[in-house]
């Protein structure tokens, strides 16, 4: 496949924000949910008490921040389809320093949909 993406230079947590990372390479590329937002916040198998310190929630995409957002609130998702399962509400952080950045040296090809930075 090849690389669609500018390269922006590295990811660097300088101000040691806390920040969740979620792959969405599938659900986003594959137009599954109507928006990068859907895609980001739902359905996520985490420990809510962890992921309530972020700071940050990175939309992660073939190893590139693609979505940046501030989370305000995380509940359990009230889905059959999805039961015990974690999402959030949040505002886009449009204008962020890390969209487009590379992360893919922080969080490899971690099996793990979710990952953590600073937490």
């Amino acid at each position: 496949m090849e690389n669609v993406f500018r390269d922006y230079g590295s990811f660097e947590n300088k101000n040691n924000d806390r920040i969740i990372c979620f792959n969405v390479s599938r659900t986003y590329l594959q137009c599954e949910r109507p928006n990068l937002y859907e895609c980001t916040r739902k359905y996520w198998r985490l420990c809510g008490k962890r992921a309530q310190n972020a700071d940050f929630a990175f939309a992660i995409c073939s190893g590139y921040i693609i979505g940046v957002f501030r989370p305000t609130r995380w509940f359990l998702t009230s889905s059959k389809e999805y039961p015990g399962r974690w999402e959030f509400e949040g505002e886009e952080v449009e204008n962020s320093p890390f969209l487009n950045m590379n992360i893919s040296h922080l969080i490899g090809k971690n099996q793990n949909p979710v990952s953590y930075i600073n937490m």
